[in-house]
C-alpha cells in the first residue's frame, strides 16, 4: 500500500467519509454541512498537532507524522469560503479515485455485512431488483454493531449481508473493526426478512459502477 492511499484511507476513516459518500449520493444539503465540519475538524486537528507536537498528536497513526501535519495544513485553508469548499469538492475526487484504484480483486468469496441506522437505509425495492450504491460502501467481516459515538451501541435499523464474489474490487483494512471498503457498485437483491425488529437484506455484488461517470454526475448535482 503506497503512501497516497495510506493518507487518503487515514482522511476517509476520520470525518472525510462524510463528504466522500454526500458527493457520491449526490446530496448536496448534506454534502454542504459535512464539508464545514470536516473543515473544522482538521482546524481543530492541526491546533492539536500544533500543541502537542505532530510526534505526539500522529503518534498511532503508522504514517510519517510530519508528512501527515503538512497533508491536514496543505487540505486546510484558513479560511472556510466557496473557494475552499470548491478546493476540497477537488481533494474528495482525489481521494475517491486514490481508494478505488486501490482496490484489488478479492481472492475468494467474501461475506460482509453493514449495519445501517433508520436515516440510511436502503428503502423501496423488491427481491430481484438491482441496486445501486453509490457511495464507498464500509462493510465487516464480522458485523459490529453501530457505534453511535461514546460507546454507545445500538441495535441497526437494517442489515445489509453482502455477497462479494472472488474477482470483485475490494479494499480490506487492517482495523479492529475487520473493514472492508467495497467501491460504488450494483447489487442483487436475494432475499429480505425480518429479524427481532431488523430489516434484514441479502445482496449479491454485480459489478462496480463507472466511476468517471458517478463523479461527473455528482460534480453537475454540487453546482446545480
Amino acid at each position: 500500500m503506497d503512501d497516497a492511499l495510506k493518507t487518503a484511507l487515514w482522511f476517509y476513516t476520520g470525518a472525510d467519509y462524510l463528504i466522500i459518500n454526500s458527493f457520491l449520493w449526490r446530496d448536496k444539503q448534506a454534502l454542504e454541512e459535512c464539508l464545514e465540519i470536516v473543515w473544522n475538524n482538521n482546524c481543530a486537528v492541526i491546533r492539536e498537532a500544533e500543541e502537542q507536537t505532530p510526534e505526539k498528536r500522529f503518534s498511532s497513526s503508522g504514517l510519517d507524522v510530519i508528512q501527515l501535519y503538512e497533508s491536514y495544513r496543505v487540505r486546510t485553508s484558513e479560511m472556510f469560503s466557496d473557494a475552499e469548499k470548491k478546493r476540497m469538492i477537488g481533494q474528495v475526487i482525489q481521494d475517491i479515485r486514490c481508494l478505488c484504484s486501490g482496490m484489488k480483486p478479492a481472492h475468494k468469496e467474501m461475506q460482509l455485512t453493514r449495519n445501517l441506522n433508520e436515516r440510511c437505509a436502503i428503502k423501496s425495492f423488491n427481491i430481484g431488483d438491482t441496486v445501486e450504491l453509490l457511495g464507498l460502501t464500509s462493510t465487516s467481516t464480522t458485523g459490529q454493531l453501530i457505534d453511535y459515538s461514546q460507546g454507545n451501541y445500538r441495535k441497526p435499523s437494517q442489515v445489509l449481508h453482502i455477497r462479494v464474489a472472488a474477482g470483485l474490487p475490494v479494499l480490506p483494512l487492517d482495523n479492529s473493526e475487520n473493514e472492508v471498503i467495497l467501491p460504488p457498485a450494483a447489487y442483487r437483491v436475494v432475499d429480505r426478512h425480518n429479524e427481532n425488529g431488523t430489516d434484514v437484506v441479502i445482496l449479491d455484488a454485480l459489478y462496480p459502477l463507472d466511476l468517471d461517470c458517478l463523479i461527473r454526475e455528482a460534480e453537475a448535482a454540487y453546482t446545480e
